[in-house]
């Protein structure tokens, strides 16, 4: 049975692993301070199943290397930086008005290169080969700022007027370095990353955020990368 809970602060709740947090509907609610699974073993990740966040706001708050699997995202305010570290996802939709929302691989600053790092890089890899429909819907975010890296492109269901792939082999190419929309933004970092090897895939999506300043120059952007044979063509 789905537990509603609705206008609720969270301030301080903090999970090292180890926990499951399942049918649930979180209506308006408030994470201050807080974190979901912040473990530093792959076999304590906490779950998160079958849970929608509808209209919640997060401050000052993370989403650790959980597993989480069929979540709607309904619109989400964020007063900072919102990180996933580590976080592995199947079957999540984020749709709507998102703030700034970033998915990576690392579980933490500091631990690249390490074998804490290299046992969660393990245990995402072996994840996502069993994971045979989507991991993560972003067709119908409508987001300040959204960054993956660590879930390959085949699993991102995604809007091709405003997200592109792009893989490791293309961007070797170099064509993108003197594209005139995409020096100075978020692609360039982007492909920059997944040219060191840092995203832990061979391809990843890159994203005009819809809510963004700059996302007329970000979708110009995308386009000159699949004009360049950058990006994939869709």
């Amino acid at each position: 049975m789905t537990k509603t809970i609705e206008n609720q602060e969270f301030v301080q709740a903090y999970d090292n692993g180890g926990h499951v947090y399942e049918d649930l509907v979180l209506r308006k609610c408030k994470f201050l301070s807080s974190g979901v699974s912040l473990a530093k073993d792959p076999a304590q990740r906490s779950v998160v199943r079958n849970v929608t966040l509808e209209r919640c706001r997060v401050q000052r708050s993370s989403l650790g290397c959980a597993v989480v699997e069929d979540v709607l995202v309904d619109g989400l305010q964020t007063a900072d930086l919102l990180q996933a570290r580590g976080t592995v996802f199947r079957r999540v939709t984020l749709k709507g008005k998102i703030g700034r929302f970033m998915v990576g691989q690392l579980i933490g600053p500091g631990y690249l290169n390490t074998p804490v790092q290299d046992a969660f890089d393990r245990d995402r890899e072996a994840y996502y080969e069993n994971v045979d429909d989507f991991a993560l819907d972003i067709s119908e975010a409508e987001a300040v700022e959204l960054e993956l890296t660590g879930i390959p492109a085949r699993l991102v269901r995604r809007d091709p007027e405003t997200q592109a792939v792009v893989t490791r082999e293309a961007a070797l190419s170099g064509a993108w370095r003197e594209l005139e929309h995409v020096q100075g933004t978020e692609l360039r970092v982007g492909i920059q990353q997944l040219l060191k090897g840092q995203g832990g895939t061979d391809d990843m999506v890159l994203v005009a955020h819809k809510r963004s300043r700059n996302f007329r120059e970000l979708l110009a952007g995308i386009e000159e990368l699949r004009a360049a044979g950058v990006a994939l063509p869709d």
